[in-house]
């Protein structure tokens, strides 16, 4: 028999659920974005979030995880990246940047910049090496090099170099 929560077991799975969202949020912008490749933020904790909460409901029993309280967190998740999504589309550019933030220039006209460097946590030796996956062997080769907000750089090369 599927056991059905009161107003107050629902309304604290939203809140853990929201809690818990924006906490991780802030815990993976502090630790940076070298490691998101194609995703954006919103999209990795819609996996971790819909992962753990799908995950409880499938492992555990009824008695100790209700099928409705998974259902509950899983449509707060996807409600508020919703929200939050259709929100950043409406809004400045200020405020988008502030949710997903900004790309970083790691190398402007040949010289790499190392204060902007330590911001990513990224080392010289791994930037060099993203750099030659990318056919590029010194920074003097590069107009622009920056690391967006997904975790992709981004190449400018100078006019005088040819890309490989």
């Amino acid at each position: 028999m599927i056991n059905v929560p009161g107003l107050n077991e629902v309304l604290d799975v939203i809140f853990r659920t929201i809690g818990i969202f924006f906490f991780t949020y802030l815990i993976i912008r502090i630790r940076g974005n070298k490691q998101l490749s194609n995703l954006s933020l919103f999209d990795v904790l819609l996996v971790i979030a819909l992962g753990s909460a799908m995950g409880d409901v499938m492992i555990y029993s009824e008695k100790k995880v209700s099928i409705v309280r998974a259902f509950t967190a899983i449509t707060t998740v996807v409600l508020m990246i919703f929200f939050i999504e259709f929100i950043i589309a409406r809004t400045s550019k200020k405020f988008s940047s502030f949710l997903y933030g900004e790309p970083i220039v790691l190398v402007k006209n040949g010289k790499l910049l190392n204060e902007n460097l330590k911001k990513t946590n990224m080392s010289g030796e791994q930037l060099k090496s993203l750099l030659r996956t990318n056919n590029v062997r010194y920074y003097s080769e590069c107009k622009l090099v920056q690391l967006e907000p997904n975790g992709e750089l981004s190449i400018i090369r100078k006019k005088n170099n040819k890309k490989k």
